[in-house]
């Protein structure tokens, strides 16, 4: 085992630790949900679940991302993308589910799960994420979790200075946040499946 493969092991226990050790985990009310290797014979490839941020119009959404580990890691950032499906992938899982049966209250639990990303900083089609600390100002203090955290906080707090999503920057450029909310929300209802 090398030592990038070590630190991953190390990251992975801390992770599992804190989101199924403790009744009240600070990860899970962060956001994370999920963060673990794809399988157990490649280290390199992990997923994770993260829940949209209360107050935004993402709660009650669930999102998932897929991670690749660079060899050179952790002096390398993770390249980290959230999972985008077809359109016909997802009316095929829509069809399994029936949104009419459910009602969202704001204290539900995540009731969906949404299989493309409308937010300033991510691209729509592709799931590709511009966020500093996974290019330029990556450091080796950085890890998985933390990196994951940082994404759930960029979709409470977008940067449309450095829009992935046009349409979407340009609403918050223009102070428009009721057209901003209501466009995400759409394409959420949209492209999401009901949780089960």
């Amino acid at each position: 085992m090398n030592s990038t493969e070590k630190r991953l092991l190390k990251e992975y226990r801390n992770v599992q630790r804190e989101l199924h050790g403790t009744k009240n985990s600070s990860l899970r009310k962060s956001g994370l949900l999920e963060l673990k290797p794809t399988s157990q014979s490649d280290m390199y490839e992990w997923s994770a679940t993260i829940e949209g941020p209360d107050s935004t119009p993402y709660e009650n959404t669930a999102f998932d991302l897929d991670i690749k580990i660079p060899r050179s890691y952790p002096l390398e950032p993770p390249a980290i993308y959230f999972v985008v499906l077809s359109d016909e992938t997802i009316r095929k899982l829509q069809g399994r589910s029936n949104k009419k049966d459910i009602e969202v209250s704001k204290k539900a639990p995540i009731t969906r799960k949404c299989f493309k990303m409308p937010h300033p900083n991510v691209n729509f089609n592709t799931g590709e994420i511009c966020l500093d600390i996974l290019k330029k100002r990556w450091s080796p203090a950085w890890t998985l979790q933390s990196a994951i955290l940082a994404i759930v906080v960029l979709l409470s707090n977008p940067e449309p200075s450095s829009p992935l999503n046009v349409d979407l920057a340009n609403l918050l450029r223009c102070e428009d946040e009721t057209a901003y909310k209501a466009l995400i929300r759409f394409y959420i209802e949209e492209y999401s499946a009901i949780s089960t």
